[in-house]
């Protein structure tokens, strides 16, 4: 005798295409939209556009001490020569024209990229380290902290080259930021990294205090592999594949420290007691 069923079987759910936090996935969006929107400008007309929205270090320290200009272009003239002594000096007057601090740099540089090899090197960690943030914090807490580590990364870079004339670009800073805060639960014990797509495991991880994260030894190789990282291909020690410019690693450390410092701020997960 057959059986008819009295209602047909439910479907299994079907995984999205794309398993990413909404908050991540219009960010995405938004950093490839400038960068493709940039494509379509004249050299000219995007050096303008850097100049209004990329961060310069000389142009904050000249706000603050306008004294220190003789300084700044004795500076430029000591490490360049010939034709590119003259480039540099051009790219000081536009930059420097108004003598203004255009303040909003410190946030704004991290939506332009160099090239786009830069922003998808940007994407991929963000959707690697920035999603598992985003689902604990939430949209709100994650975009304020990738923010503050963004102006955090600008400060530590302007501290350590205060007069120079390069413009800062990227969202590196802010990726690190949230890179750092993902560093204070991700690594607990026991943990699957496949997971991490689930909000509400994400959120029931307890985060580690700071005293305790040292003790963690795969948090702490991760940190150390970071910073090594950062700081040899900052300096010029590893080349790097693609790119003519060069990697602004303290405003990574900058952007890191920030995140891993105001991550417990803006928390509202488990904690580790």
């Amino acid at each position: 005798m057959s059986h008819v069923p009295s209602s047909p079987p439910s479907p299994s759910p079907r995984e999205p295409a794309v398993n990413l936090p909404a908050s991540v996935v219009w960010l995405i969006v938004a950093l490839a939209l400038i960068q493709g929107a940039r494509s379509l400008l004249s050299d000219y007309d995007d050096y303008i556009l850097m100049s209004w929205f990329a961060f310069v270090p000389a142009r904050l320290s000249l706000w603050l001490a306008p004294d220190r200009l003789d300084e700044m272009v004795s500076a430029v003239a000591t490490s360049t020569a010939g034709q590119e002594l003259a480039g540099r000096l051009q790219l000081v007057r536009i930059l420097l024209a108004d003598g203004g601090p255009r303040l909003w740099t410190l946030l704004s540089y991290g939506l332009l990229h160099g090239s786009w090899v830069h922003l998808i090197t940007n994407v991929v960690w963000l959707a690697a380290f920035g999603s598992p943030v985003a689902r604990r914090l939430g949209s709100g807490r994650f975009l304020t902290l990738m923010g503050l580590s963004t102006i955090g990364g600008a400060l530590l870079h302007w501290f350590s080259r205060e007069l120079d004339v390069l413009p800062l670009v990227g969202a590196s800073a802010a990726v690190s930021g949230a890179t750092a805060a993902a560093i204070r639960f991700v690594f607990a014990p026991g943990l699957r990294f496949g997971s991490l797509s689930d909000d509400a495991v994400v959120r029931a991880i307890p985060a580690e205090p700071m005293g305790e994260l040292w003790r963690n030894s795969r948090a702490l190789l991760f940190i150390v592999v970071w910073f090594a990282t950062n700081i040899l291909f900052g300096a010029g020690l590893v080349p790097i594949f693609g790119e003519e410019t060069s990697i602004a690693w303290e405003a990574h450390i900058g952007g890191f420290l920030t995140g891993l410092l105001l991550f417990p701020l803006l928390d509202r997960g488990a904690l580790r007691r």
